[in-house]
C-alpha cells in the first residue's frame, strides 16, 4: 500500500474535518506520549521486545493499536485515513528500519482495510510549534506526603483527564494473590481496600512506607535505568510474593508508574512459579496491563533468568495459579522467535498450560497440561 507524506497544515485540515474517520497514531516513547500529544491521539505503545523481534516487519495489531474503540474502529472499516507520527522525522523514507514508526506503517499497510497511510512531515515536535491548540499538556500528578501534596491529588482525581494513563482505573490482577499497578494506585486505600490487598511490594527509588501495621510492606530500591540491577531482587520479590500467597493474603506489585520495574518482576514471579518462558509471562502481563514497557537493560535481564530457569530442573512445588492467556496472534508472533533464538533440548518444564495456538507453534517443548484458565 503506497504511504504519503503530510505537512502539518494537512493534518489540522483532517483533524477539523475528517475527526470521526481519522486515526493519530503516535510512535513516541508512552512518557512523551503522556506529558503532551495530539487531541485524540493513541500511541503505539512497542516495547523493545516487540521492536527488536519485528525485525522492522509488521507485528500483531493490537501493539501497534493497544487502544480498544480505536482498534474496533479501524477493523470494521470506518477508518478512511490513518496518520503516523514520531518526534521529528522529516518524511517517512527517512525512517530507520527498526524504529517504531517504520514498524507502525508496515503493520497497517498489511491491513488492506482501504484506508490511507499518511506520515506527518517534521513529527510531533513540528506540528506542536505550529497548533498547540490542538495539543493536550499534562504533567504525572506527583506523589508526596504533604497534606498540600494529597489534597492536590485529590483534585486530580476528580480531573482523571488530566492524569496519565498509568494512573488510570485500578491495580490489575495477574494471579489471585498478585496485583500490578502505580505508586498512585498504592496510595489509594479504597482501591486497596475493594482489591483485598494486604501487602505492597515498592520496587522504585523512593522508600513509601504505608501507615504502620495496615499493610505487609517491602520495600526494593531500584533505578529504571540501563545500568540497574533488577535480577539480584528476584529472589527476595519471589520469596516476599509466596509468603504473603501462603499467608492466605494478596499482594500489590508497584514502582512508580507500573510500566517498567514492577512488570519486570511480576515476569520474573510466573515465569519462576508457573515456569514459563519470558515470551509468554511478557504477554500475559501486557494483555492485563497494556501501558508495560520494561526498558531494555531489564529484558535482558529477564532472558538471562528464562536462561537460568530453562538450564535447570524446577526448584519451586508452587502449585500454578490461574493466569491470562496469551492472545492467539501475539503468541505465535513471540514463539517464533523464541524457537530461532533458544536451545530447550535438554530442559523438562514443570506442568502447565498454554493456548493451544501457542503451544503449536511450539510442540516441541513437549508439554504437560493442566489446568491454567482465563481471568477477567
Amino acid at each position: 500500500m503506497k504511504v504519503s507524506s503530510i505537512d502539518c497544515r494537512r493534518l489540522r485540515k483532517i483533524i477539523r474535518k475528517e475527526c470521526g474517520s481519522c486515526l493519530i497514531v503516535d510512535c513516541r516513547p508512552f512518557f512523551s506520549f503522556t506529558n503532551s500529544n495530539i487531541q485524540g491521539s493513541v500511541n503505539a505503545n512497542l516495547n523493545s521486545m516487540v521492536v527488536r523481534r519485528s525485525r522492522g516487519g509488521p507485528v500483531p495489531l493490537q501493539f501497534v493499536i493497544p487502544d480498544e474503540k480505536a482498534l474496533f474502529r479501524l477493523r470494521e472499516g470506518s477508518i478512511s485515513t490513518i496518520v503516523a507520527l514520531d518526534e521529528r522525522t522529516s518524511h517517512w523514507q527517512k525512517l530507520k528500519k527498526d524504529s517504531v514508526a517504520q514498524i507502525v506503517i508496515n503493520t497497517l499497510s498489511h491491513l488492506g482495510s482501504g484506508a490511507n497511510i499518511c506520515f506527518l512531515k517534521g513529527g510531533y515536535e513540528n506540528f506542536r510549534s505550529q497548533y498547540s491548540e490542538l495539543c493536550t499538556e499534562a504533567k504525572p500528578v506527583e506523589l508526596s506526603g504533604t497534606e498540600t501534596e494529597k489534597k492536590a491529588n485529590t483534585h486530580n482525581e476528580k480531573l482523571s483527564h488530566h492524569k496519565p494513563d498509568y494512573d488510570q482505573g485500578k491495580p490489575v490482577e495477574i494471579l489471585p494473590f498478585l496485583y500490578l499497578g502505580s505508586a498512585y494506585h498504592a496510595s489509594r486505600q479504597d482501591y486497596l481496600s475493594d482489591l483485598h490487598i494486604t501487602a505492597l511490594l515498592n520496587v522504585s527509588r523512593r522508600d513509601m512506607q504505608p501507615t504502620k501495621g495496615l499493610y505487609n510492606y517491602k520495600w526494593i530500591p531500584v533505578e529504571d535505568s540501563h545500568m540497574a540491577d533488577i535480577s539480584s531482587h528476584f529472589q527476595e520479590a519471589i520469596e516476599f510474593i509466596d509468603h504473603v500467597k501462603q499467608s492466605g493474603g494478596k499482594v500489590l506489585v508497584h514502582c512508580e508508574a507500573g510500566i517498567s520495574r514492577s512488570p519486570t518482576i511480576c515476569m520474573a514471579y510466573i515465569m519462576r512459579t508457573q515456569q514459563l518462558q519470558l515470551d509468554a509471562a511478557f504477554d500475559i502481563i501486557k494483555q492485563q496491563r497494556g501501558v508495560i514497557s520494561p526498558n531494555f537493560n531489564f529484558m535482558g535481564q529477564l532472558l538471562q533468568f528464562e536462561s537460568e530457569i530453562l538450564s535447570m530442573a524446577p526448584t519451586h512445588s508452587a502449585t500454578p495459579e490461574p493466569a491470562t492467556p496469551c492472545v492467539p496472534e501475539s503468541a505465535t508472533f513471540f514463539a517464533n522467535d523464541f524457537a530461532t533464538n533458544f536451545n530447550t533440548k535438554n530442559f523438562e518444564p514443570s506442568i502447565i498450560t498454554l493456548p493451544t495456538s501457542y503451544l503449536q507453534s511450539v510442540v516441541h517443548h513437549k508439554f504437560k497440561l493442566s489446568p491454567i484458565t482465563a481471568l477477567p
